[in-house]
C-alpha cells in the first residue's frame, strides 16, 4: 500500500483516482488523522468478505466445501434451479 499526503492526493486527484482503480491502496495522510482510498470494487469485496466471516455457519462450511475433493461434489444442472 502506498502512501501520500493530503496535498500530493490534491495537486494529483486523477492520477490518484487511476491509480486505486488499478487495484492499488492508498493511504492518504495529514495533520488530522489518515484515510484509505480502495476502488469501490475492492470495498464491496471488503463488504462480502465481513459479512461471510461474521456468519458462524458459514465459514465452516466453506472450510469443509473447500476440503472436499471435486470427485464427491454432486452435480448440480443450473437450469432447473428457479
Amino acid at each position: 500500500m502506498d502512501t501520500i499526503n493530503i496535498t500530493q492526493a490534491r495537486n494529483d486527484i486523477f492520477g490518484v483516482m487511476q491509480s486505486v482503480l488499478d487495484g492499488r491502496m492508498l493511504t492518504i495522510t495529514s495533520k488530522n488523522g489518515n484515510a484509505i482510498l480502495v476502488s469501490e470494487e475492492e470495498w464491496n469485496e471488503i463488504i462480502e468478505t465481513l459479512y461471510v466471516l461474521s456468519d458462524p455457519d458459514t465459514l465452516p462450511a466453506i472450510i469443509e466445501a473447500d476440503a472436499t475433493p471435486t470427485s464427491k461434489l454432486e452435480s448440480i444442472d443450473w437450469r432447473n434451479i428457479i
